[in-house]
């Protein structure tokens, strides 16, 4: 009498592949939940009409605090829609479809460039952010004080996020060349 025969344990390549799908799986959940919530919270807040509110106290709002007031729902439902799709991806990725490892790879290519895009929004936001405080303040003792204040959160502003940038970038090379080696590739129909 022989034992029952064990499946063979899964390849290097196979384990890849199901831990980056499952974890992909859970981020994509998380991110249509965190989208649902943000275009609720949009949908409650455009009714209170907040840049007209600031106007209305003589605080400056910047033309990209205007094109985002006039645009944040449709970019928020246009994150839940990338949301769902990055779902639909990594299941497809983890039922190794070829589709879905080709989706999984331009998802990857687009985040690392995306980071790297919205850099120079950092210095708009701190301009904006300076821009919202009466000029005779500035030239004050506590103005200048602030200044100071907002120059170093630019400039480390720009360099965590450049280093992030960098590291999101690494990660997600990696994971494309990992993605496609001849030994995962075999495994996606």
């Amino acid at each position: 009498m022989t034992p029952p025969q064990l499946p063979p344990p899964p390849s290097a390549a196979a384990s890849f592949i199901a831990v980056t799908a499952k974890l992909s799986l859970v981020m994509s959940v998380l991110a249509i939940v965190w989208s649902l919530l943000q275009v609720l919270v949009v949908a409650l807040v455009g009714r209170l009409d907040i840049l007209g509110a600031m106007q209305n106290e003589g605080l400056p709002v910047t033309p990209g605090m205007l094109w985002l007031g006039e645009h944040a729902l449709s970019l928020s439902v246009l994150g839940l829609l990338l949301s769902f799709a990055f779902l639909a991806v990594s299941w497809a990725l983890l039922k190794h479809r070829e589709w879905g490892r080709i989706g999984f790879i331009v998802f990857l290519v687009l985040l690392a460039v995306a980071n790297f895009a919205f850099l120079p929004l950092i210095h708009g936001m701190f301009e904006g952010m300076q821009a919202m405080v009466p000029a005779d303040f500035l030239n004050s003792p506590q103005g200048l004080e602030m200044r100071v204040q907002l120059r170093v959160g630019l400039w480390t502003s720009l360099i965590t996020g450049t280093a992030a940038a960098l590291a999101v970038a690494g990660l997600h090379g990696w994971l494309v060349i990992k993605l496609r080696r001849p030994d995962v590739r075999a495994l996606f129909r």
